[in-house]
């Protein structure tokens, strides 16, 4: 080993100064606890499965760390097991320790070298304390496929070893020559070997360079969000790229609903895209510097993924019901529930309107109507597809309902009125229909006490609004009908009076005057009055309900024949006593339909029809009847009244 004693400084050759794809080349030399070699022709070290010397190499998943001067380190490769790395020793004398042959590339296509590189040598150290520490400088070469042609070339400079080891990563840009697809990757080492220059490579990759490519929207935006509601959306997308490598640039635009499965849109090889978006998707544009690249993915790059998020409408909010109008205060409070994180704005239209009041799920009205809700998404500011109606409803009662006109009470002067209203509702009654003086409150009924029309207006007890009209229900004195007479009557001279008659309708009683206004109440609750001095009654009707009274009374007349002799019932005869004097018993002028005479046992010894006078005291046969008291019955006033008495003979 040669030892000396400086610092050095890590040279960066330099990295794609544009986008570099994903890795189509990569050595990571593998995993497992032994060590191994590398393939032939790569190297013109030996290999050692120990502690490398100078002018050795081993492939291992750990330096030795010698106990003296190497860090103990594992490979770069992230998140394997056991990987390993190639552990150089440099030779005493420069030159060349590595070279592979990278195929499958794209002609004229423009390439990143990378490879992670560390200083195996420790500070504080042996090499590094006697102050001989030798760095390592490594050259990075990259010929055409003959070995004749170099294409690109850096060196990393003079790198020593650290207190803390670290993989450091340089990389060389290049392009291939048209007609190639492969080339061939060195490694130099520019210094000699001795005390130091002990180097650790790992994950040797190599990817396509090209421009860094923006995709952006109509307002430069590299993503969207747009609502459920607004698709399907038109999407106008542009591939802008930076050109920091490429001359020319090729595109095909790719869709994915995930971003990870991409599927080309065929057609779509423009540097703008219009797109139809119906659902959540990404889009990105694959870019070459020559169109035949395009169909190689080794021989060309991706653009930055344009993501558009199409984020689902809130439901509208729910109505916690119509709200009735407060009169009391000329206001009312609507109200609507909504998840967390959704916001109410109130508008006076189902669609459009105006924005009444924002971020809230009350809304007060000093105004009778329909207002709406709408939910507002906070986190992605969509809104529902519909507004929710709440009313702010009139809270005006009903009038009351009439139980009906009332008949005004004449016994006791008065008449109770009577409403219905629902429950929650109160009545005032007053004396007109509009204004006028409270009469009651806070009643179903009233008590009238003199007829006429009176007003019920209902109040809501919750909000204190009134019926817009008032309840008229009318008191009256309902009088009957005078009575209805049966007509006049004759004077009965038998009986020595008459029976006087009128009809009423029921419910209705009859009283009997003896004079058509005021007078003396002669008979009370009776359509029949029998009478026996005067000519003319009056009869009034009165209602059993009401005690009211008719207007008129009814007048009844008697008529009596024109002498007391008319009126004469003999109660004695004297046949043949004095002739031509009380000889029969004249009853001429009570129009007897029928007389029959009795003796005292009750023998009918005489009878007549249509009789007049004929009877003289004779028998049926013609025989004279003894003197004695003897009893009659006769039909009299056609056939319409009958009158039994007794008479005498005397001879």
């Amino acid at each position: 080993m040669c030892f000396s004693f400086s610092n050095g400084v890590n040279a960066q050759l330099g990295f794609c100064s544009g986008n570099s794809g994903d890795p189509i080349f990569s050595e990571d030399f593998g995993t497992g606890t032994i060590n191994s070699v590398l393939p032939e022709g790569t190297t013109t070290y030996y290999y050692t499965d120990g502690f490398p010397d100078d002018g050795f190499y081993t492939l291992g998943n750990g330096s030795f760390g010698n106990g003296f001067d190497w860090h103990q380190v594992e490979d770069h490769t992230p998140n394997d097991t056991d990987g390993k790395f190639l552990m150089v020793n440099a030779g005493f004398s420069a030159g060349e320790f590595y070279r592979t042959t990278i195929s499958g590339l794209c002609e004229a296509t423009t390439y990143e070298f990378s490879a992670w590189l560390l200083n195996l040598v420790k500070i504080p150290g042996f090499c590094h304390d006697l102050g001989i520490e030798i760095p390592f400088d490594v050259r990075f070469q990259i010929w055409d496929s003959t070995d004749t042609n170099l294409l690109a070339s850096g060196d990393t400079g003079d790198v020593y070893g650290a207190a803390d080891p670290t993989w450091e990563q340089y990389g060389l840009v290049f392009q291939t020559l048209a007609g190639q697809d492969e080339v061939i990757l060195k490694m130099i080492n520019n210094g000699d070997g001795g005390c130091g220059n002990d180097l650790a490579i790992d994950d040797i990759e190599l990817k396509t360079c090209g421009d860094i490519v923006v995709v952006t929207d109509d307002v430069d935006d590299t993503s969207a969000d747009i609502c459920n509601s607004d698709t399907p959306f038109s999407l106008t997308l542009t591939a802008t790229p930076d050109y920091a490598v490429f001359t020319s640039h090729f595109y095909q635009w790719q869709e994915s609903n995930d971003g990870i499965t991409w599927i080309d849109i065929a057609g779509e090889t423009n540097q703008t895209l219009v797109a139809l978006v119906t659902a959540s998707s990404f889009y990105r544009t694959k870019i070459a510097e020559i169109a035949t690249n395009l169909d190689n993915d080794q021989c060309l790059l991706f653009s930055d993924a344009f993501e558009i998020t199409v984020n689902a409408n809130p439901n509208a909010p729910i109505g916690n019901g119509d709200m009735p109008f407060i009169c009391n205060i000329s206001e009312t409070q609507l109200s609507v529930t909504v998840p967390s994180n959704i916001e109410v704005n109130w508008y006076d239209n189902a669609v459009g309107g105006n924005l009444l009041q924002a971020s809230s799920l009350t809304y007060t009205t000093t105004a009778l109507g329909t207002y709406y809700a709408e939910a507002l998404d906070t986190i992605t500011g969509c809104v529902s597809t519909s507004r929710t109606a709440v009313i702010a409803i009139s809270a005006v009662p009903e009038s009351p309902i009439s139980d009906g006109d009332v008949d005004f009470n004449c016994n006791f002067n008065e008449a109770t009125l009577y409403v219905s209203v629902p429950a929650g509702v109160t009545v005032n009654w007053y004396d007109n229909a509009v204004g006028g003086n409270l009469l009651l409150g806070n009643s179903l009924s009233y008590t009238a006490a003199i007829e006429g029309t009176y007003y019920a207006e209902a109040v809501d007890d919750i909000t204190g609004c009134i019926s817009n009209a008032r309840t008229a229900v009318n008191t009256s004195i309902f009088a009957p009908n005078e009575p209805m007479s049966d007509g006049d009557v004759d004077y009965d001279c038998v009986t020595q009076g008459a029976v006087l008659s009128v009809s009423v309708p029921s419910g209705i009683t009859v009283n009997w005057y003896d004079s058509e206004v005021g007078g003396t109440l002669v008979l009370a609750n009776s359509t029949t009055y029998s009478m026996s001095d005067q000519e003319i009654y009056y009869a009034e009707a009165v209602n059993d309900l009401t005690g009211c009274i008719s207007g008129f009374r009814t007048s009844v007349s008697i008529s009596v024949d024109s002498g007391p002799q008319d009126c004469f019932i003999p109660q004695g005869i004297s046949p043949g006593v004095s002739p031509g004097q009380n000889d029969n018993f004249d009853l001429s002028n009570f129009d007897v339909s029928k007389i029959e005479i009795y003796n005292r046992y009750g023998t009918l010894v005489y009878s007549q029809k249509n009789y007049s006078d004929e009877w003289e005291g004779q028998s049926n046969k013609g025989d004279e009847l003894p003197v004695g008291t003897y009893f009659y019955t006769m039909v009299y006033d056609g056939g319409t009244k009958t009158h039994s008495s007794w008479i005498y003979i005397n001879r």
